[in-house]
């Protein structure tokens, strides 16, 4: 898949790659944050507009129709009713709904009009229906006039000749209703421009609400898409790499030494690390390599040695045996320790060839992990030594529920047979001798132990004796090769265990063998 990254952002490190992309994700959302309020805002403005603007304009505009209504009521009185006392009250009051009338329609001018709001009018503007500014206009003008007339018409009402005949009233009741239908058309006009205009800032305000829902939308899109964007980039240039290097490493620990870091073309952290990995493996595998040869070199020379020592072994052993056999009955005491100490001396030599080409073996051969359970195998192990623990009238005692190990049978069997030897070999002094042996779970691990009550040694000693050839005694005591304990040791750390043991001089001795438990180890081979 081809990489579509800028090349200036793979050459970031880390944590820059990190800035960069909680920082674009940052400025995403404030600015959704600032169109939000934005749009917010707007509609706040909107609701505010009407509060102010259209609802006070459109109960103006219903106070001027109904001052209207009131005026044409008394003028119609006074045409009716033209005695002087009536003319004086209906004047007055005439004269009162007029000035009410003119205030509310220069108030209406002055402050509900929609040329004197630029808001408004831009907002008409914007929806293309600045006629209705016009008509609005063109309504005010027509109730002025009426206005007007009518005062002129109730002033003529009020001149001194109350003899005026009958068509003459009539005439100017005839008049005055038609500047009364003009009034009231005009006002009816006005409050259905009102309307109109009312209706279109709740379309402006339904359009704000639309915007900003798309726009919440939109940001919200483009916000997942930003992330998707950082989860994919982080993960293709911080996790994928991550677990590929963790794959690789996961198989170069399994001892696939032909596994291959890829080469990564980032010169960050991640690309630092593949490189100097890479360069890692390189150097084991031709450790590793240069190991192999040495080893197949020192095993070839290991039983070339031994095949060469023992020919002379068994030719010393041959003719030493043959010289007790012709010469044994003349032979002074001397000369048969002489040739006592000889064949004893080729016995243990040869002892110890066997044990170190065993030794070299089991470091060379891979574990054969299986399930083994352990107490069929303390029994086998007490089986072939019943002849060790009889001859001693050793007393033996063993401690080993139904617990299993994962691991290499043989080699778990040698472990015990090794340490059982070992026990029985420094506790035959003892009266009477006792063998302890075991096993238990303890945390996540499950320890072996056998213990004795035997010759014991210093606690400072007890690193020391799991060492190739080390002894702390001489042959002449106790036989042995020092190679026991350090191929306990050698099985053990290649079940990734440990080796220890306590003791105290004249005490005894305990050796304790512990494995890790894997998945479901240590448990009961029955559970």
């Amino acid at each position: 898949m081809r990489d579509l990254t800028p090349r200036w952002f793979r050459n970031l490190t880390l944590s820059r790659k990190f800035v960069v992309s909680f920082g674009c994700l940052l400025a995403l959302l404030s600015l959704a944050l600032a169109g939000i309020l934005f749009y917010l805002s707007k509609v706040n403005s909107y609701v505010d507009r009407h509060r102010r603007i259209t609802v006070p304009a459109m109960a103006t505009a219903a106070k001027m129709e109904r001052l209207g209504f009131d005026m044409s009521f008394a003028l119609h009185r006074l045409l009716l009713n033209p005695s002087a006392e009536s003319t004086g009250q209906a004047s007055a009051k005439l004269q009162g709904l007029r000035t009410q009338l003119r205030q509310e329609l220069s108030l209406y001018r002055s402050t509900h009009a929609a040329r004197t709001h630029p808001v408004l009018f831009a907002m008409l503007t914007d929806h293309r229906q600045t006629s209705l500014a016009d008509q609005e206009e063109q309504a005010l003008g027509e109730i002025g006039r009426a206005v007007e007339a009518l005062g002129t018409q109730w002033t003529d009402q009020r001149a001194p000749d109350l003899t005026r005949a009958e068509a003459v009233r009539l005439r100017q009741a005839v008049e005055s209703d038609v500047h009364f239908q003009t009034l009231t058309h005009a006002l009816q006009q006005l409050v259905d421009i009102q309307t109109r205009i009312a209706l279109e800032m709740k379309l402006e305000g339904d359009r704000l609400e639309q915007r900003a829902r798309l726009l919440i939308v939109g940001l919200a899109v483009v916000l997942a898409a930003m992330i998707g964007v950082a989860f994919l980039t982080v993960r293709r240039h911080i996790a994928d790499p991550l677990t590929n290097l963790a794959a690789t490493a996961d198989r170069v620990a399994g001892q696939d030494l032909t596994a291959a870091f890829d080469p990564w073309p980032s010169h960050d952290e991640v690309g630092a690390l593949s490189r100097s990995l890479g360069a890692m493996l390189t150097t084991l595998q031709d450790r590793t390599r240069a190991l192999e040869r040495k080893t197949q070199e020192l095993e070839g020379f290991t039983y070339s040695v031994a095949h060469d020592l023992k020919g002379p072994l068994r030719e010393i052993e041959g003719f030493s045996s043959l010289l007790e056999r012709r010469y044994g009955s003349g032979m002074d005491d001397t000369a048969r320790h002489y040739l006592t100490t000889i064949r004893s001396s080729i016995l243990r030599l040869s002892g110890l060839i066997d044990d170190l080409l065993r030794y070299a073996r089991l470091e060379q051969q891979a574990l054969t992990r299986s399930t083994v359970p352990l107490k069929p195998l303390f029994d086998s192990v007490l089986r072939d030594q019943a002849r060790m623990i009889e001859a001693s009238d050793c007393h033996v005692h063993m401690e080993c529920p139904d617990l299993a190990l994962q691991g290499d049978a043989a080699g778990l069997r040698q472990v015990l047979v090794n340490l059982v030897a070992n026990a029985l070999k420094f506790s035959r002094e003892a009266h009477p001798p006792e063998l302890h042996l075991g096993a238990r779970r303890v945390g996540g691990e499950t320890v072996l132990w056998v213990k004795d009550n035997g010759i014991g040694f210093e606690q400072q000693d007890a690193t020391k004796i799991f060492g190739l050839f080390e002894r702390l005694h001489g042959p002449d005591r106790y036989e042995g090769t020092g190679v026991g304990l350090a191929i306990v040791k050698l099985i053990v750390d290649k079940h990734g265990g440990r080796v220890w043991a306590e003791s105290d001089p004249g005490k005894g001795a305990t050796f304790y063998a512990a494995f890790p438990n894997q998945s479901g180890e240590g448990l009961s081979v029955h559970s």
